[in-house]
């Protein structure tokens, strides 16, 4: 999202528009600092965001916010990392949400999880699989497995 625009799903393309009222007064509340934006956005909607998410709380983690906008202004979308909005989405038509769903968040949040399983398989093999670790890169941002994983993955693993 630009400063003065906002990525818009409009009959099925994607072009910047100009930024809705509502997220030029959410931009004002969270100008002074002291109110994060999506509290802000929350605050001007007066609508509560619905979350998905993949792998919570972990560096391969990913979550989808989606606010409901009122008197039929469609939906807002926001792709985000634990740190970061990738990405938001203004989809005005309510006729035009569900193609957007199936075209652009579940995609989204099935290739995340897809990367969060293949980092975990990874983490667990670098720690089972002593004779395949010295082809395995080790990472360093991923946490150590719990006791109880790795425990089970030995057991598994005839140990």
């Amino acid at each position: 999202m630009k400063n003065r625009t906002v990525t818009t799903c409009l009959h099925g393309e994607m072009i910047e528009m100009m930024a809705p009222e509502w997220i030029v007064r959410a931009r004002a509340i969270c100008n002074g600092g002291q109110t994060p934006w999506h509290a802000a956005l929350t605050q001007v909607l007066k609508f509560l965001p619905h979350s998905e998410s993949v792998a919570p709380d972990t560096p391969d983690g990913v979550q989808v916010l989606t606010w409901v906008i009122p008197e039929e202004g469609g939906h807002y979308a926001e792709f985000c990392t634990p740190h970061h909005i990738l990405d938001a989405v203004w989809v005005p038509e309510k006729a035009e949400w569900l193609l957007f769903r199936t075209q652009y968040i579940l995609p989204f949040l099935q290739a995340h999880a897809a990367i969060a399983t293949a980092n975990s398989l990874q983490r667990l093999l670098q720690h089972v699989a002593p004779a395949t670790q010295a082809q395995i890169p080790r990472h360093a941002e991923h946490a150590p497995l719990p006791a109880a994983f790795l425990q089970a993955a030995q057991w598994g693993a005839g140990r």
